[in-house]
């Protein structure tokens, strides 16, 4: 039971990731046509890696 929540938190704080990357860039006006494309695509796979990679370690805890 406490490793889905685990996992649920991690799905959540992959959200707020996302969302906080981009947001720092445009918070420090480094926002920029040219740039905002990439900034995207680099946050999406951040919020994403992040978050599985320490998801995946109570995942193998109790797998093992």
């Amino acid at each position: 039971a406490y490793v889905i929540v685990y996992v649920i938190s991690m799905a959540v704080l992959a959200f707020h990731l996302y969302h906080g990357f981009g947001s720092a860039f445009q918070t420090l006006g480094l926002n920029h046509v040219k740039y905002n494309r990439l900034i995207r695509v680099v946050g999406v796979a951040f919020s994403i890696v992040v978050p599985a990679l320490f998801a995946l370690i109570p995942i193998m805890m109790y797998l093992d």
